[in-house]
């Protein structure tokens, strides 16, 4: 089965503290609808790049869109893997995320932090790898999954709005093959 993890951004779809909100305007030209949007690239579900915490450090457009295995709230090797929580990380979480080699972090929380910290963002960022606020996990089961993610290539940027696409298996992904 195929699981779309991403929130729809719309209206009155809750931001960060302070963050710029999302709105969206469309015009008529010449018989085509065209549509332009504002908002923060931290609304909904989301990419951080390092850069988000450390102004010297990569930036979104500077990684591929990530196609890797990803676990769900369960144990085993983290190394090459997406790392998924339904909630914040604690500090000792985020430190095996690091040690252990993970590729990417996510969450369904609007941080990765708990309140008042910034210590997993710090961490995690801070090693070169990438965090996913604001998934899509209801109904998901603890396990292994193939994860797609798309962050778009916004140039220095500091993160992106993100595609995040979950398979219970890579068959799930491309029926027949092997």
């Amino acid at each position: 089965m195929i699981h779309d993890a991403t929130k729809t951004i719309g209206e009155g779809i809750p931001v960060w503290p302070g963050d710029v909100e999302f709105s969206m305007r469309t015009v008529q030209n010449a018989g085509f609808s065209s549509s332009s949007v504002t908002m923060s690239l931290h609304t909904g579900t989301h990419m951080d790049a390092p850069r988000h915490r450390f102004q010297q450090g990569r930036s979104i457009d500077s990684y591929a869109p990530f196609i890797v295995p990803a676990l769900l709230q369960c144990g085993g090797s983290v190394k090459g893997k997406a790392v998924l929580f339904k909630g914040p990380v604690t500090e000792a979480e985020a430190r095996s995320l690091v040690e252990g080699g993970a590729v990417l972090a996510g969450t369904a929380s609007i941080s990765i932090d708990h309140p008042d910290t910034t210590v997993a963002h710090e961490m995690i960022l801070g090693a070169g790898i990438p965090v996913i606020e604001n998934l899509v996990l209801d109904g998901l089961e603890p396990g292994e999954y193939v994860m797609l993610a798309f962050p778009l290539k916004f140039r220095g940027a500091d993160g992106s709005p993100v595609r995040v696409i979950l398979a219970d298996s890579l068959e799930h992904l491309l029926p027949g093959v092997r």
